[in-house]
Parts: structure tokens; sequence; C-alpha cells
């Protein structure tokens, strides 16, 4: 990985976030990574590259940006654990390499600015920036890309339910957020 690659996709990283921040400049750095130990070429469509994020952080737009994946072709898949970390998957191969930011990991850093760090991460190696670990991704055909492969419709308000997302409650098919409540209310007018 050069720094003439790295400036490209954080220079299309930062269009597509807004601006160039910690979070962009590692988390190109991280997708660079991830790419290249499964053997996928920037700036090309990888079919068979799942991304699994554990953040949803300015780092998730950076992986977004460079490696093409996105959660509308359910190539991106977000897993909220609150850490810089994510997993690349060969849905080919089977490989997965989970990669996190030991950078971030460290708790007492030197006090940096914008600049100094972003030139840090463009000339660090990345084995130094990153601890990489193969791990074993099992996906189930509700999370597969593609159409969905199943389609149910909620008992109590009748939306419908893509990809196995809805529970069986007294033999009927319910929503999660008729199940377990949801994120929103109601207003009653």
């Amino acid at each position: 990985m050069d720094e003439k690659e790295y400036d490209e996709q954080l220079a299309k990283s930062a269009e597509f976030h807004g601006h160039v921040c910690g979070g962009i400049a590692i988390g190109t750095k991280l997708a660079m990574y991830g790419m290249e130990l499964l053997g996928m070429e920037l700036n090309k469509k990888n079919k068979n590259l799942i991304v699994f994020l554990e953040i949803d952080r300015c780092m998730s737009d950076a992986v977004q940006s460079v490696t093409g994946c996105s959660m509308g072709k359910r190539t991106l898949k977000q897993m909220y654990y609150g850490k810089f970390a994510a997993t690349f998957y060969n849905q080919e191969t089977g490989e997965a390499l989970r990669i996190t930011d030991a950078d971030a990991n460290k708790k007492f850093k030197n006090e940096e600015t914008k600049d100094e760090m972003i030139a840090r991460f463009r000339r660090t190696p990345p084995e130094e920036l990153f601890k990489v670990e193969k791990v074993k991704i099992e996906l189930g055909l509700g999370n597969l890309p593609g159409k969905p492969y199943t389609i149910a419709f909620c008992s109590i308000c009748g939306e419908k339910v893509s990809d196995g997302r809805h529970k069986i409650l007294g033999g009927k098919p319910v929503c999660r957020s008729c199940a377990d409540g949801s994120y929103y209310e109601l207003i009653e007018d």
C-alpha cells in the first residue's frame, strides 16, 4: 500500500463524509488493508466482499467509501458494538479477517494535530496500526445479498417484514417493533 493510493482513497472518503477527521483517516487505511489482505482491488466492484462494521462513527463512512459496500446492497453490516473494528469477509472463499484499530486502543497517546495524525497514518505500515484476526462467519439466508428470501406481514401492524426478521407469537408473524417495542412511538392525532 503506497502513500499515493492512500491519499487518493482519503480524498474519496473525505468527499463522501464531508471532511477529513481522525476516523476518516484511520478508517481509510483500515479498509485499504482489509481489501489488500483478501486480495481485492481498490476502485473495482468486489461482488464477494461483505464488511461487518462494529462502530457507527466516521470510520464507517471511510470503510463504505473505500470498499464500495453498502447497507442497501446488503454487503455492509452494522453490528453496533462501539468498537473501532471491521471484519472483511470473502463470500466465495469463506475467508474472514477481523481488523481492529490498535492505535485507538492505546490508552495513552501523544497529543498530535489532525495533520500530524494523518501524516502518521499515511507513512505507518498497516501492520503497525492494526491487529488482524482470522474469524469464522456463517451467514444465514436472511443476511445474504440479493432479493428477500422470505416475506411476512405483521399480524399486529400489518407491515411487511423481509428476510425472517419477524417473530412467531401465538402462531402468527409479528414484527420486532410490535413484539419487543420500538425506537419510535406513534402519535395519535
